[in-house]
């Protein structure tokens, strides 16, 4: 398909352009000045002679080949953003996919960079220019002191040359040569050479020193008042509190187990207060009726010994209206006291069996208040033991 390409552009040019293979011939048998003429006339004559044509196959051949090879990149591309859109469900990245809101803003804002990024560039290339107008000033001025050290040290070597000739040896008296002094005057410049050269290096290695220095600053320095050390002392701090978090997490997982243990037990617990609930409800209620029974015993009993004294004191009044049994009037009030006193030990018997059943009645009615104390203490007991056991579990 190239080389059809290549032959339609090459027949295309040469049917087009056929005075420039003339005109390359003419070129290559006549001189220059010949050629300008005659290439002109030549123009002018076959331009309108010139015959076009076009081969129809080879373009609607192109054009098929063009239009399968479309299809098959549309299906590559199909296929490719199929995997693509694939490979980003599986990383779970749909917002790829999606199309990113505020897309004008993003736009404005690269916009923005780019401008900002063409002013620092143009900023930069001033500043580069700066400096080399400023190196160019420090190169001009670095010749000028160079030149003129090396003039004054040309005269210093001709002063020392001219006081050098003409001297004499002090031990031997014989003059110095010249060769000597020159010598001397070579060795001098050597050693100077030498000294200027390790200036030049200590001042480069100074320099460098420096640099490294300030670097290693910037490095130690993250930002203003933050260095590198702080960073790492945070560092160790944060490991140490994140360590200790874990263990406080620890703490708190075990304390989490221990309070669900509290918990059931307290749930024990609460069952076993509702079953003791219920229980001291019914001892109350048997309370309140023995209270009860109690009270009417004890109002009983009151009456009762207020009738024993009223018959007490009824004996006593009989006795003193009896007064001397000599009398016959006295004996038969002796007599009818003593009817009397028979009807009243059979009353006193009669009364005393009443008594006593009272007070069997009375026992009774305590010996019952002992029990229902008895049952009541029995009960808070009972209720302490249960919760000493769960006091126990609880400590164990």
């Amino acid at each position: 398909m190239a080389e059809s390409k290549t032959q339609l552009k090459n027949s295309k040019t040469n049917n087009e352009n056929p005075e420039i293979d003339i005109s390359n011939s003419s070129l290559d048998a006549e001189p220059v000045e010949d050629n300008e003429e005659t290439g002109s006339e030549q123009i002018g004559q076959n331009v309108a002679t010139a015959a076009v044509t076009i081969d129809r196959d080879e373009y609607l051949q192109a054009h098929r080949d063009l239009a399968v090879e479309r299809s098959q990149q549309l299906l590559k591309n199909n296929i490719l953003h199929r995997r693509l859109a694939e490979y980003y469900k599986k990383r779970k990245l749909d917002h790829v996919l999606k199309q990113l809101d505020g897309a004008a803003d993003l736009e404005e804002k690269y916009q923005q960079k780019l401008f900002s990024f063409e002013e620092l560039k143009e900023k930069s290339e001033r500043e580069i220019a700066d400096i080399k107008a400023k190196v160019q000033t420090v190169q001009l001025q670095y010749a000028d002191r160079l030149e003129q050290a090396e003039k004054k040290f040309d005269e210093l070597e001709n002063y020392e040359k001219n006081t050098g000739t003409g001297l004499i040896y002090s031990k031997k008296g014989k003059p110095i040569a010249d060769k000597t002094v020159q010598r001397f005057l070579t060795l001098q410049r050597r050693k100077c050479e030498q000294s200027s050269a390790l200036c030049l290096r200590y001042i480069r290695a100074r320099n460098a020193v420096a640099e490294l220095e300030a670097i290693v600053r910037k490095l130690e320095m993250l930002g203003p008042g933050l260095y590198v050390a702080q960073y790492e002392q945070l560092d160790i701090d944060h490991q140490n509190y994140m360590t200790k978090i874990e263990e406080r997490e620890d703490e708190l997982i075990r304390n989490r187990s221990k309070c669900t243990e509290h918990n059931q037990i307290l749930a024990h617990i609460r069952e076993k207060m509702h079953h003791t609930d219920d229980v001291i409800d019914f001892a109350e209620c048997d309370l309140g009726d023995a209270e009860i029974e109690f009270l009417r015993a004890r109002e009983d009993l009151g009456q009762v010994k207020n009738r024993r004294d009223k018959i007490r004191w009824s004996l006593e009044a009989e006795r003193l209206k009896a007064g001397l049994l000599t009398r016959k009037d006295l004996l038969r009030d002796y007599q009818d006291a003593t009817d009397q006193v028979l009807q009243l030990k059979q009353q006193k018997a009669n009364l005393e069996t009443l008594i006593a059943d009272t007070n069997k009645e009375l026992r009774k009615a305590r010996s019952r208040i002992r029990i229902q104390h008895s049952s009541v203490t029995d009960i808070s007991r009972l209720k302490r033991m249960d919760k000493q056991p769960d006091i126990n579990n609880k400590t164990i």
